[in-house]
């Protein structure tokens, strides 16, 4: 008597395991583009923090009629926001497009005496991503 697996046997197993394959891998993909998104969105909710901050500290320079822009950058050199690298030019990183953010702008503006900030988003497929201050709420004109 033979010892041994017969092809059969092994051609059984190794469909076996590219079904899981095929059952797993978007599965893990759908789930990393998830994290990805949220984390994203918590760095971006982090960032109007920080800017609705410095905006409480440079109250004269907005109003309620515009908003004032203002970069990532500006903040982080500011030592208003923390930064991830050290590298210049790409001090906070977005998680999904592996991009600086650091020349993102954020919108700033006066909204019941107290500074309101909206990321000023230029990447369409996230624009969507994130809940921020509704657009109807926004001045519509950027200050001199």
């Amino acid at each position: 008597m033979k010892k041994g697996f017969t092809l059969i046997e092994l051609l059984a197993v190794v469909v076996i395991l590219a079904l899981l394959a095929m059952i797993a891998v978007p599965s893990a993909i759908a789930i990393s583009t998830s994290i990805k998104k949220n984390l994203y969105c918590e760095k971006v909710d982090m960032l109007l923090i920080d800017a609705e901050r410095w905006g409480d500290e440079h109250t004269s320079r907005l109003s309620e009629d515009c908003y004032y822009e203002i970069t990532v950058a500006d903040l982080v050199e500011q030592g208003i926001t923390k930064k991830e690298n050290d590298t210049e030019g790409s001090y906070i990183m977005n998680p999904v497009t592996n991009e600086a953010m650091d020349n993102n702008v954020i919108g700033i503006y006066l909204k019941n005496k107290r500074a309101t900030a909206f990321y000023v988003e230029t990447n369409t497929d996230l624009k969507d991503a994130c809940d921020t201050v509704a657009v109807s709420d926004r001045p519509t004109t950027k200050c001199n």
